[in-house]
């Protein structure tokens, strides 16, 4: 036990989650980190090598329901004082509503909206009262009010996260605590491509002052990296 802030961050083997990771740790905080195949996460293992017992790596597949409720049992006991819940998958390759299937659907709605909630609300128990801050990865392409058309079944994926991530909030009035729906920009990842005018490190370290300049702040916002809040 040490007295720095715990910080879970789910989705942590590479891109964003990543470096959120090192940013929490640049900021003095421990980190428990899930990666869906820890023993492959190389990048995250040599980060939990060169900070010894700063970082916990702990395996979590946001696509299996058990394994999810079975991780948030695990977490029973422990005080997290920032949870960030970074989940996401891109969905099929024709992004349309003409062209999906039930499978396709159900795979990308589960993954980036059901599953996200799904934790976060299980997790609950385990935040820090009045001060913890649980956030959610989502996207400025969940909002409803700036949909200029495209990748809708994505769009469509992250305006449902956003939904339930309200719904939450309401059932988390009497914990005092923080929820924020965080879009991290348009980032150089994997999904994001070469040519996203924002970086991996660039959005880790705006991402990680949002959730620290929430604490206490016992409101549910959509903002981004910056902290600019977004239309809903």
């Amino acid at each position: 036990m040490t007295d720095r802030p715990l910080a879970l961050v789910v989705g942590a083997n590479r891109g964003i989650g990543l470096g959120v990771v090192k940013e929490f740790l640049a900021r003095g905080c421990d980190v428990i980190a899930t990666a869906r195949a820890p023993h492959a996460a190389t990048a995250l293992q040599a980060l939990a090598t060169a900070h010894p017992g700063r970082v916990e790596v702990r395996a979590l597949e946001m696509s299996d329901s058990a394994g999810i409720d079975g991780f948030a049992a695990e977490m029973a006991g422990r005080t997290l004082d920032f949870v960030l819940v970074n989940a996401g998958v891109a969905g099929p390759a024709h992004r349309s509503a003409n062209a999906a299937t039930i499978e396709e659907t159900g795979a990308l709605m589960f993954v980036n909206a059901i599953a996200p909630i799904r934790l976060g609300r299980a997790l609950l128990n385990a935040i820090r009262k009045d001060k913890g801050v649980l956030g959610f990865t989502s996207s400025v392409m969940g909002s409803v009010a700036l949909n200029a058309g495209g990748h809708e079944l994505y769009r469509a994926s992250k305006a449902a996260l956003n939904s339930l991530s309200r719904g939450l909030f309401a059932e988390m009035r009497g914990r005092n605590l923080t929820l924020l729906t965080l879009h991290p920009g348009w980032v150089r990842t994997d999904m994001g491509g070469s040519g996203a005018p924002v970086s991996v490190d660039e959005s880790a370290e705006g991402m990680v002052n949002v959730l620290l300049n929430a604490t206490g702040s016992r409101r549910h916002a959509f903002v981004d990296y910056q902290g600019k809040e977004i239309a809903w």
